[in-house]
């Protein structure tokens, strides 16, 4: 086949439609196998989250590879990371059952039940972001997992929409065993959508600390630009009262990000530059 008809052949819409199923298939079962031995369901995930974020945002037309290369890369820290969030789940489950149901006749105090539920707050908000954020930053085991509590207690809304995208793709995934063949590349999908703003942010805020001579053409061109709009105000209102609306509050991001905490871009594994 000719250079040109090859071409076209790659053009065609069908032809673009048979690559992504395959590429959404072939995640899919990669995730489901490296998943198997179940301890390595981390950093299955985090190869996961990694293989979409290059297929769609750095445009790679090797996701198998991208995938093998976050998983042996990710394995040893998602093992632990996995380990720890699933004993911590565990024992905070159990405690919330023993809180309502008791155990072998003893009943705790009614009271006792809402502390219980508070107590599994740190599983349900850190879980979300850990794996993505291992895929898309090197950091150690203490780090990440306090990064990623940070993340999502500033956008719990996120975590919440995140909790929703996991629990419908398992649910699915045993109901209907055929979804195995998509739902996982679907949700880390999904998730990618959800945590790529996050950290595109994250990253933005920490090159603005790092870096304010990059971005002080554009600040001072917005202080020009606030500048003329109030002189406009104040010509139309006729008066030359001061504006006594409050500040902006300073970004919860920045205090967050602390410059010994800092994320660093995996070697490697490079997150887009801001």
């Amino acid at each position: 086949m000719s250079d040109d008809k090859f071409e076209r052949v790659q053009k065609n819409r069908f032809y673009i439609l048979g690559d992504k199923l395959g590429d959404i298939i072939i995640l899919s079962l990669l995730w489901l196998v490296c998943s198997l031995p179940v301890i390595t369901i981390g950093a299955s995930s985090s190869a996961l989250y990694f293989a979409v974020h290059k297929r769609f945002y750095d445009k790679s037309e090797t996701p198998a590879r991208d995938f093998w290369r976050s998983f042996k890369q990710n394995l040893g820290l998602g093992i632990l990371l996995w380990l720890a969030l699933l004993l911590y789940g565990l024992i905070a489950g159990f405690n919330i059952y023993v809180a309502i149901k008791g155990w072998n006749g003893i009943t705790l105090p009614s009271w006792y039940a809402p502390i219980a539920g508070i107590l599994s707050l740190p599983f349900l908000c850190t879980l979300p972001y850990t794996f993505p954020y291992l895929a898309r930053f090197k950091n150690t085991f203490k780090n990440t997992l306090f990064h990623s509590f940070t993340f999502s207690t500033m956008y719990p809304g996120h975590t919440f929409l995140m909790w929703i995208y996991i629990l419908v793709s398992l649910a699915l995934m045993i109901v209907f065993f055929p979804s195995l063949l998509f739902l996982p590349f679907t949700c880390a999908y999904l998730c990618w959508r959800v945590t790529q703003k996050d950290f595109s942010y994250a990253l933005l805020m920490r090159d603005k600390r790092e870096h304010p001579e990059r971005y002080a053409d554009e600040e001072k061109e917005d202080s020009e630009t606030d500048d003329e709009d109030d002189f406009e105000d104040e010509d139309e209102d006729g008066s030359d009262e001061e504006d006594l609306e409050d500040d902006d509050e300073e970004d919860p991001e920045e205090e967050d990000l602390e410059e010994d905490d800092v994320n660093t871009d995996k070697d490697g594994l490079e997150a887009e530059n801001p």
